[in-house]
């Protein structure tokens, strides 16, 4: 005879070890993580929209900027697997350009052969996550500088596309006022006016 609470741990365990549970029926853009994320080799999410949305909350949280690097689909379009790098990954290859009046001009990377990477797949029949590989290390210094300036932070949603048309097209509002307004907003974005 078994008794409830053996029945019970497994479910209960096993919803609380997946990250994003929480946000499983959530419609929208999904919120800012404040809370530091800790990812480990074996971190399961509960989909792989939610596992890209902790792994780039993970870097900005760490102050470094991501790309998706390599993704591999199942014949339905969804993703099965994905790899993220840092930003700075790769070397890069100096090329000169032709000369312009007599000089050589570099252009010069902001490549720096960083291996920080995080691979996550999918199973087929199943909508969990997890995290196969992931190689936390850097060979750069992290700054807070990078939420400012990185591309990949300079995105907005939608929704804040469309409050700033807004702002344009029926406040005739310049770009420091849209700023102000969205500022308090949304504070875990920078508005660069």
């Amino acid at each position: 005879m078994s008794s409830d609470k053996e029945n019970e741990e497994p479910v209960e365990l096993f919803t609380k070890n997946i990250l994003g549970a929480e946000f499983k029926d959530y419609n929208g853009d999904l919120p800012s993580i404040s809370s530091p994320l800790v990812i480990e080799i074996g971190t399961q999410f509960i989909s792989m929209p939610i596992a890209i949305h902790f792994i780039e909350q993970y870097a900005q949280q760490k102050y470094f900027a991501i790309i998706k690097h390599k993704a591999e689909k199942f014949s339905n379009g969804t993703y099965r697997k994905r790899v993220f790098k840092c930003d700075l990954e790769g070397r890069y290859n100096e090329k000169l350009s032709r000369p312009v009046l007599g000089k050589n001009k570099n252009k010069g990377s902001k490549k720096q052969g960083c291996m920080w990477q995080i691979n996550v797949t999918r199973p087929v029949n199943s909508s969990i996550v997890t995290v196969t590989t992931f190689n936390n290390e850097y060979n750069h210094a992290l700054s807070i500088e990078t939420i400012k300036f990185a591309a990949a932070y300079k995105i907005f949603s939608q929704e804040i596309i469309e409050q700033i048309e807004y702002y344009v097209v029926h406040g005739h509002c310049d770009a420091a006022t849209i700023r102000n307004l969205l500022q308090p907003k949304y504070p875990d974005r920078v508005f660069l006016a």
